[in-house]
């Protein structure tokens, strides 16, 4: 009898664990408010001095690292897209249990809500990564209508068919980022779209009008920060789409502001102060790119330093982890000049110089390589790229993983195997060809070609092609 009690409890703590196990990997794992609401929670407690809550204006805008590196400040971006206020009321009391900041900072964007409940896919974004508590309660009750509330809470019916979806990610701590212990929640927009000017919101006066939800929100924040006694800024990020209507609606959160002492930044009134370029610093009408929000970001470090005298932390032990972020923003930074240069001999030039030595970086010259009108070979020679390769053409692996040399003509392979992918290069009288994953990254067949690995954020930086028949012009 004694046997059959402990086999039946060992099968159900087996079962038990088997359904965790399942549980967390089906379980949503968006970059997208969930995964930095969990990352959150991992934070040393009493660590970070600025918080900052809002939508994906915060997570896409505000960088961490930078703030760290200008000015020392520890600082996290706890946000979700289209993140309504109540959300965001009930993501600073749930942080609130585990920092105190010394100052919070709220973007405001989504005051213009005027719906009581926003999709479920909204709500699911931003619940989600909150771990099972009164105040995650109280936010699916304020997010949702009562008879959805159980089902959210338990997680599993809504993402019960994602077995279709899955991929590795599913299985690897932090969405499969090597550096993503160290994330503060932002991320940034690799991507660029011009605009002529900027949108002039100086001229609308009109005071708008809060939903009746919004506003009682928005009041619900001004409470806690004074109920907690911690400073509150209000803030809205600049932002190309943005109509009068939306204008006189912020208009009406800084007279709210102003009557309740809160300082208020409408960056779509200071856009000569930060600088901002329309050619190149937005990454579509709603949200700065890389760019932009690193002069947002430099804007804030230096006005937060001066207005509140936060101390510089760098140096600091129990601020480590905001180097390791700095150091993975800086090297995603690198990564994306690479991947944006369209010039073969910037292109080269970069190579050796950049990347901090994370770099392994595959040289190929193809077919017809040489059009006589520019100096590839010379350029070559110049970055280490051995004559052999240089004169005859082939293949010249270099950086990290040491050097390999496949001159054209003859029969040469090379397999690399990194953490989560590899890269076969394979050199014939026939041809030449790179397989990463299984994809061949030839982009010229007569010319140059380059590909960049980056074993820091273990990814593939660029695979792009020079054709020597067009000048050498980019191909990607």
């Amino acid at each position: 009898m004694k046997k059959k009690i402990i086999g039946t409890v060992v099968f159900l703590a087996l079962a038990a664990a088997f359904l965790w196990k399942l549980n967390d990997i089906f379980s949503l794992k968006q970059e997208d408010g969930i995964l930095p609401m969990e990352v959150f929670y991992e934070q040393e407690p009493g660590s970070i001095d600025v918080m900052f809550y809002g939508s994906s204006h915060t997570y896409s805008d505000i960088n961490p690292a930078v703030l760290w590196e200008e000015a020392g400040i520890p600082s996290y971006d706890l946000a979700g897209s289209l993140q309504p206020l109540w959300n965001t009321y009930y993501y600073m009391k749930e942080s609130l249990k585990y920092q105190r900041p010394k100052v919070m900072v709220v973007e405001l964007v989504r005051a213009i809500e005027d719906r009581d409940y926003i999709e479920e896919a909204r709500t699911v974004t931003n619940t989600f990564g909150m771990k099972f508590s009164e105040e995650k309660v109280e936010n699916l009750k304020a997010s949702t209508a009562e008879e959805n509330v159980a089902d959210y809470l338990l997680g599993y019916p809504v993402y019960h068919s994602r077995y279709t979806e899955l991929s590795r990610a599913d299985f690897a701590d932090y969405g499969g980022d090597p550096n993503g212990s160290a994330s503060k929640g932002f991320y940034p927009l690799f991507v660029t779209k011009s605009f002529e000017s900027m949108p002039d919101m100086s001229q609308v006066t009109e005071i708008g009008e809060l939903s009746e939800k919004s506003e009682e929100y928005l009041r619900k924040i001004i409470a806690l920060a004074k109920e907690e006694d911690i400073p509150l800024v209000f803030m809205i990020s600049p932002y190309q789409g943005i109509i009068e209507s939306e204008q006189a609606v912020f208009n009406r959160c800084a007279e709210i502001a102003a009557e309740e002492g809160v300082p208020f930044l409408d960056f779509n009134q200071m856009y000569e102060e930060l600088g901002l370029d329309p050619a190149s610093d937005f990454a579509e009408a709603s949200h700065l790119n890389y760019r932009g929000s690193t002069k947002l970001s430099a804007w804030l470090a230096s006005w937060l330093k001066e207005m509140y005298e936060l101390p510089d932390r760098r140096g600091g032990e129990l601020y480590a982890s905001w180097d390791q972020n700095a150091a993975d923003w800086n090297q995603k930074y690198e990564n994306q000049l690479l991947a944006e240069e369209e010039g073969w001999y910037d292109l080269l030039q970069l190579l050796p110089e950049s990347g901090d030595g994370y770099y392994t970086y595959v040289i190929s010259l193809n077919g017809n390589y040489d059009n006589g009108e520019q100096p590839l070979k010379e350029t070559l020679t110049e970055i280490g790229v051995p004559e052999v390769i240089a004169e005859q053409g082939g293949v010249y692996i270099g950086g990290a993983d040491g050097e390999t040399v496949l001159p054209a003509g003859t029969d040469g392979f090379c397999h690399l195997e990194w953490e989560h992918s590899d890269l076969e290069v394979t050199v014939s009288p026939g041809g030449m060809i790179f397989l990463y994953e299984g994809e061949n990254q030839i982009r010229a067949a007569d010319g140059l070609n380059v590909l960049v690995y980056d074993h820091f954020t273990e990814s593939l930086v660029t695979a792009v092609g020079f054709s020597a028949a067009d000048g050498y012009s980019c191909v990607r």
